[in-house]
């Protein structure tokens, strides 16, 4: 409905490949302030575009002059467009649009603004990864019919594991996706972790698991865009950058080892983390999944992260890379809580690890019934989204096919 409404109020709409790709997000150099500012970014052809907004639809009386950076899609010429909008009100819905001075705007869209930190509210988050558009999806067809499910529930956010396209060097790839992501990511915010065909997998590139400029120059996320936290309402959620870890075992540059920055970095956030009395939850998220069926389990990712997550007690890990769906047992230091409801994890004892990695991209075997860690696998090939709602101190994780048929369900409580 707001949506309809958005359009009906836009006056006139351009194409796609003239304004488009809207995606909004949280960015700065530390953990931003998500009560109080937003960043919208944005593609257009011209070189002269800004954003207006306002706490009434009909009266977008703020303006702001974005930060322009030239791309090409393809042999065309256009530009990405940055803006961050501060001084915000928590908690309150504001209307934007952006374009140019002769009138040649977007849909007018809406998003809401975190409430205060520590508020214990209802959070409805959108759970995705591995679009990539790959055999199955070329076009991005499997993922837009997961964006059209996730687009009828009022987000206040979605986090993505990774895998976002088949091959991050493609500029193109990246507009096609933001494009068909669009109908959620302009009115909720887009927080992201990298895959490992984000980045750059060639293990004797100087770039060796670092993102192309084209992923630099069209997000706008905290930190260094790869390692970043932000707290929303009670939670803390925690992106994690895994690179190519399949690769990158080989010859011993899986991330996250002990004594690298990052690893640092991660022990610095989790044990503030752990220590704010405004967090209930920590929720990690990262491409590569620590527990896992088949090769998509790296030994050393797991050996290198895993005890971080155990010393400051992470509640929820989120990750991808395998496309399917799978659901652990809460683990810690390698053992499984021995808790005998699979619906309910009461205060469990470890960090409950899920595997959500085919919202498009080629689906994968099946297996893995017989893990000592495993509580459900699908038994079935299926393109997967999650819906988790945050309730104070329980969490509810549905999971849905892209038919918006209900596969899986649980919840988390502390």
């Amino acid at each position: 409905m707001t949506l309809f409404i958005a359009i009906m109020l836009s006056g006139t709409i351009l194409a796609f490949g003239q304004t488009g790709n809207i995606h909004l997000s949280w960015t700065g150099k530390n953990k931003p302030d998500v009560s109080h500012t937003m960043a919208v970014t944005w593609n257009a052809i011209g070189s002269k575009s800004m954003i207006c907004y306002g706490e009434d639809s009909l009266d977008l009386k703020l303006s702001k002059s974005p930060i322009a950076i030239e791309v090409f899609n393809g042999s065309s010429k256009s530009y990405n467009y940055k803006a961050r909008l501060t001084g915000l009100t928590p908690g309150r819905t504001y209307y934007y649009k952006c374009g140019t001075e002769d009138a040649k705007w977007t849909p007018i869209y809406s998003f809401k603004t975190a409430p205060v930190a520590g508020s214990e509210q209802e959070y409805i988050i959108g759970v995705w990864g591995d679009t990539q558009n790959n055999a199955g999806n070329l076009a991005f067809e499997q993922t837009e019919r997961i964006v059209k499910q996730m687009a009828h529930y009022p987000l206040n956010l979605s986090i993505h594991m990774g895998d976002i396209v088949e091959n991050g060097s493609v500029e193109k790839s990246w507009y096609e996706f933001l494009k068909i992501a669009q109908p959620i990511t302009a009115i909720a915010p887009f927080m992201p972790a990298l895959g490992n065909h984000d980045v750059n997998n060639k293990t004797k590139e100087k770039e060796f698991q670092k993102p192309f400029p084209i992923f630099y120059d069209s997000f706008n996320l905290p930190g260094d865009h790869l390692n970043y936290s932000y707290d929303y309402g009670n939670i803390h959620f925690v992106a994690v950058n895994s690179g190519f870890a399949q690769g990158a075992a080989k010859e011993g540059k899986t991330l996250m080892q002990k004594e690298s920055a990052d690893y640092k970095w991660l022990d610095r956030d989790l044990a503030s983390a752990r220590k704010n009395r405004n967090i209930t939850w920590i929720i990690l998220y990262a491409h590569y999944p620590i527990y896992s069926f088949g090769v998509s389990h790296i030994p050393e990712w797991q050996s290198n992260i895993s005890p971080l997550l155990d010393q400051y007690h992470v509640d929820l890990c989120l990750t991808g890379h395998r496309h399917v769906y799978e659901r652990h047992k809460a683990m810690r230091n390698g053992i499984a809580d021995r808790q005998e409801d699979q619906m309910v994890y009461d205060h469990p004892n470890g960090t409950v690890y899920i595997t959500n990695g085919s919202s498009g991209g080629s689906l994968q075997g099946l297996g893995g019934d017989n893990m000592p860690s495993m509580v459900y696998t699908a038994k079935e090939k299926v393109y997967t989204y999650a819906i988790m709602t945050v309730q104070g101190n329980k969490i509810i994780y549905d999971v849905y096919n892209s038919k918006n048929a209900k596969i899986d369900s649980f919840s988390l409580v502390k």
